[in-house]
């Protein structure tokens, strides 16, 4: 064997060696993300549903709203502070916009209000579910008032 043959020959089986070992590791980082996502998975956080109006339905002007709440268990949330903070973001001269609706229990894990939307357009929406103060969950929504 030349030396130019045995030196091509060993390159090979470095480069081999390290591919093996790069996608060794990128197998283990791979499945170790996966388990990861896994247990996650296997807990559900709070379920926050707004039933009213959809997304598709929010118009300018009032609107009545709706959030059902449910906890990891499935059961209702009771006793929570549930508002819905509407931002559109600035455009041009005009500034942000923000509209805050605070909701009121009508029991069973049921949360309604009326609010205002103040324009058409698209808007960044907000649910935040607190208890005795402290933030137990929260929904992000982009909407588009017609």
């Amino acid at each position: 064997m030349t030396r130019s043959t045995f030196i091509r020959t060993s390159l090979r089986l470095v480069v081999t060696a390290v591919a093996a070992i790069t996608l060794s590791i990128m197998t283990s980082v791979s499945a170790a993300a996966q388990d990861t996502a896994k247990s996650k998975a296997a807990k559900p956080g709070l379920d926050i549903m707004l039933m009213k109006p959809s997304p598709t339905g929010v118009k300018a002007g009032d609107n009545q709203f709706e959030v059902t709440l449910k906890g990891t268990d499935g059961k209702p949330v009771e006793n929570a502070d549930v508002s819905i903070v509407f931002v559109m973001p600035p455009m041009g001269a005009m500034a942000e916009m923000r509209n805050e609706v605070k909701l009121k229990s009508a029991g069973s894990g049921k949360y309604i209000g009326s609010g205002n939307v103040m324009m058409a357009g698209k808007w960044n929406v907000t649910i935040s579910v607190k208890q005795n103060g402290k933030e137990i969950g929260q929904k992000k929504v982009a909407v588009t008032a017609k």
